[in-house]
């Protein structure tokens, strides 16, 4: 059933944001949204008739994404600014350093154990 009537698939649609729960916030984004849809239907159709992959696609809950907002969503990967931040370590007073440091004082480890014949 390849390219179905205009109507047809915004009947489509409205039966898809129903069953996925999705609301748009104005009368514009609800347009783009279908559009990508429509373009997304018709690609997993074509697909599917083309018949020559070992699998199938079928539209579910992210058949309102482009391609991009798509990789976007899923990979994990988000696009970074060239503007990159860096502080340099700072040093404190390198002139009065201690001879030893018990770390045990400082909490950083626990008190010697016996560990017997290990």
């Amino acid at each position: 059933k390849l390219q179905q009537s205009s109507s047809s698939l915004q009947e489509r649609h409205e039966q898809w944001m129903t069953k996925y729960d999705k609301v748009y916030k104005d009368d514009a984004e609800k347009e783009k949204r279908f559009m990508i849809f429509k373009n997304n239907v018709e690609f997993i159709e074509s697909f599917n008739a083309a018949n020559n992959k070992p699998y199938k696609l079928s539209v579910n809950h992210l058949a309102d994404l482009t391609l991009e907002e798509f990789k976007a969503s899923r990979n994990g990967y988000k696009k970074r600014s060239l503007e990159v931040t860096t502080t340099s370590f700072k040093y404190e007073n390198v002139t009065a350093i201690p001879t030893a440091i018990d770390w045990r004082v400082k909490g950083a480890v626990t008190p010697i154990k016996d560990q017997g014949q290990c």
